[in-house]
């Protein structure tokens, strides 16, 4: 059996390891048009902290591990620039040796990721513009940081990427300013959980701008409706979209956001080609139905069932699917969410209540901090729709009970009484959680 891989990072990786762990013999072959290995791209903020430490650092495996341990052929450099489904064949350029060939597969996956949305804007091609998406360029911005010393950066965009940016270029001394389009930043976030995030910003001396419409950028000077911004340098993050246009071309069909539409066994629409990660669709458990959530946890867990289902094609497994999960650092603060938020909610008509409590992290020891808990849930039986949460200390794994909860339907009776550890060094002898449940079945 030999299996063509096109997109070697996380959801290629994945796919490519389990067809060898399940099946050593297969011939597996992935295709990646850039020069860098599967790595770590949640990680690429925090790499620009540390001016002597490479980006190469953030590769999940070395290229000789890949090919010698895990038995995988790895190519480099190497695009695929057209698919074949009915012959099944894709045409590849070799970028390194500028020559172009054709491999024949008995299965394909569809792993190319996804690609930063532009402003097709005059100016915004500058070089001292970036999509800060790959690690080429992490390379790019922290060349410009290190070798020019920009004494501010105009981020334009106000998602994770670019508050993870103001986190890192705030603690390396330069002066980030965010310009945001829409009226507000976090718009799947709650209120009461946006208002701590821009608390943060006023108490850092952190500007925001929103309701900005850009006209262009003409040397150091973005030009807006609101006014003009001078920037040491540029960084925009406004969104991605899926790359699927290969896909496209080939007759595949596409699904939510232009992404690449999969069954739940993650088939696409073309024989025996599979999809997998940030170019695919994502069932979302709560919806019934396929989204986009393009998030590195989901690409492997993709990449690794599409994997599977190609070497049992007879007995394949469905993508169980997600429910939303997702946490960022800002500052001393945790920002995290799982499972629908108030907009997917009013979206569905549901008969939903949102309480939130403030508590502190833990008992009678020093070194805690303050948590928001904010619990979304069905009025009549207090079936647990939602949670975010905002503080300090523990909060990332505190949203993952709930995540869980969320998993196994779980209400809010039933939330109260999870038997949760305590010790003054992690929890008060009532933890958040109980604390938010027990609020929230008062108010069923």
């Amino acid at each position: 059996m030999k299996t063509v891989i096109i997109g070697g990072i996380a959801g290629g990786l994945s796919a490519a390891s389990q067809i060898k762990r399940e099946d050593r013999d297969s011939q597996v072959i992935v295709l990646e048009k850039s020069g860098d290995v599967s790595y770590a791209a949640c990680g690429m903020p925090y790499n620009l902290f540390y001016k002597d430490k490479p980006v190469e650092d953030l590769y999940a495996l070395s290229l000789d591990d890949i090919r010698k341990e895990r038995g995988i052929d790895y190519r480099l450099h190497h695009e695929v620039v057209a698919i074949d489904p009915d012959r099944k064949v894709v045409t590849i350029v070799d970028h390194e040796h500028s020559g172009e060939y054709r491999e024949s597969y008995d299965y394909l996956v569809y792993a190319t990721g996804n690609q930063p949305n532009r402003l097709p804007l005059p100016g915004f091609d500058d070089a001292d513009v970036f999509y800060f998406k790959t690690l080429d360029d992490t390379r790019l911005v922290k060349n410009t940081i290190y070798e020019k010393s920009p004494a501010n950066v105009l981020l334009i965009g106000s998602g994770y990427t670019n508050l993870e940016l103001v986190d890192v270029l705030y603690n390396i001394k330069i002066t980030p300013v965010i310009l945001e389009k829409a009226a507000t930043i976090l718009p799947s976030f709650a209120e009461e959980i946006r208002a701590k995030v821009l608390e943060k910003l006023e108490e850092k001396g952190i500007r925001l701008h929103t309701n900005v419409d850009i006209i262009e950028k003409t040397g150091t000077t973005v030009r807006t409706g609101t006014g003009n911004f001078d920037a040491g340098m540029v960084v925009v993050s406004i969104g991605v979209k899926p790359n699927s246009s290969l896909f496209s071309a080939a007759g595949g069909e596409l699904g939510v956001g232009g992404a690449v539409k999969v069954d739940r066994y993650l088939r696409t629409n073309l024989p025996d080609t599979f999809a997998a990660g940030d170019c695919a669709e994502h069932y979302v458990r709560q919806l019934g139905r396929n989204g986009y959530m393009p998030l590195g946890p989901v690409a492997n867990k993709q990449g690794r069932l599409a994997g599977s289902n190609i070497v049992n094609n007879g007995a394949m497994k469905i993508f169980y699917g997600i429910d939303q999960t997702a946490v960022f650092k800002f500052f001393d603060l945790t920002v995290a969410t799982t499972g629908l938020s108030e907009r997917q909610l009013q979206e569905k008509g549901a008969n939903y209540v949102k309480i939130h409590v403030d508590t502190p992290t833990r008992g009678s020891f020093p070194g805690g901090g303050t948590m928001r808990v904010l619990l979304l849930f069905e009025k009549e039986t207090g079936l647990l729709h939602g949670a975010q949460m905002i503080g300090q200390d523990v909060v990332a794994k505190r949203l993952d009970v709930l995540a869980t909860a969320i998993y196994k339907q779980m209400t809010v009776f039933e939330l109260a009484e999870l038997d949760l550890s305590y010790s003054p060094f992690y929890s008060p002898v009532w933890d958040p959680l109980l604390i938010a449940a027990n609020k929230a079945v008062k108010s069923v």
